[in-house]
């Protein structure tokens, strides 16, 4: 495989056009002292004049989780989180109580292609037993697209060795599910004050993103939409310094700086999910050089 993709088992990802912020963004930080990344103190704080999260809707209103508008509650949808083309192979009762939240019909139908590239990447990559069917969807559905053929790696023995996907819409899953789990457990929208990287490659994990694993499975008690194997995640404010014995969710600030997440799906695949507010980083690079 070619310096440009990624390995994901027997799959890989197409690094594509991926990582252009987050590269930015991790070669600024890898730099830095998690203890100067984040800071409660004031002085590391942005001015902020307007609360960063916008409020839930009035109930002839609902705001889009994903969007942010606000829509009549006769136009609202449900986004499920996450898609149940990753229950095959479950009880329905699995895929009945997964977590909803409000979205427009156009954010609810533009992710549909999302969930099936993301549904097949799981499929390509299962080992265990309990996502077989996953996987048996998976080749029926690559095989019948007329690009199907074309994301197949083909070995010196003539023979598949992997798949290729895009990156980019597997990172958009994974940002569509942090934003609707972000809503489901704040009540509020994330708003965009605030920018989300995605990093599901352990072999650039830096030590700040070994650090934020380290904080959310220390401190904090995992949670599941539908079934703990299809979707267990944490979203926590990023705090330096805290200890949490009750390991329950901290309360979000005004002028929270930084939202981590990390999304577990199926056993086969997790994601760390980074929202960072806008001008953050800079702001303590441009502190840090006139020091």
């Amino acid at each position: 495989m070619g310096k440009g993709d990624n390995k994901t088992r027997r799959g890989k990802i197409r690094r594509g056009t991926y990582g252009v912020s987050r590269r930015h963004y991790i070669c600024k930080i890898k730099s830095m002292p998690i203890k100067d990344i984040i800071s409660n103190d004031t002085s590391n704080n942005l001015n902020i004049s307007n609360i960063a999260i916008a409020k839930r809707g009035h109930l002839s209103k609902q705001i889009c989780y994903n969007c942010g508008k606000e829509f009549d509650i006769k136009h609202i949808t449900k986004e499920h989180i996450p898609a149940r083309n990753l229950f095959e192979g479950y009880d329905e009762k699995y895929k009945v109580n997964r977590i909803t939240v409000p979205a427009c019909s156009e954010c609810n139908g533009k992710y549909s292609p999302t969930d099936e590239e993301f549904r097949n990447m799981i499929g390509v990559i299962a080992k265990r037993e309990e996502n077989q069917k996953i996987a048996e969807k998976t080749v029926k559905s690559i095989l019948r697209k007329e690009t199907g053929k074309q994301r197949l790696s083909i070995n010196d023995l003539g023979k598949v060795s992997g798949v290729s996907f895009g990156q980019i819409p597997i990172e958009n899953f994974h940002k569509k599910n942090f934003k609707g789990l972000f809503y489901h457990q704040y009540g509020i929208i994330l708003s965009d004050d605030y920018e989300l990287y995605v990093n599901i490659n352990e072999n650039d994990w830096s030590d700040f993103t070994l650090g934020i694993l380290g904080y959310i499975e220390d401190l904090f008690a995992w949670k599941h939409s539908g079934h703990p194997d299809i979707l267990s995640y944490v979203i926590q404010p990023f705090r330096i310094g805290i200890s949490n014995p009750s390991r329950k969710d901290l309360t979000p600030l005004k002028n929270e700086n930084i939202f981590v997440g990390i999304l577990k799906y199926n056993k086969e695949h997790a994601a760390l999910v980074i929202a960072c507010r806008k001008g953050y980083l800079e702001n303590i690079l441009k502190q840090k050089t006139e020091k």
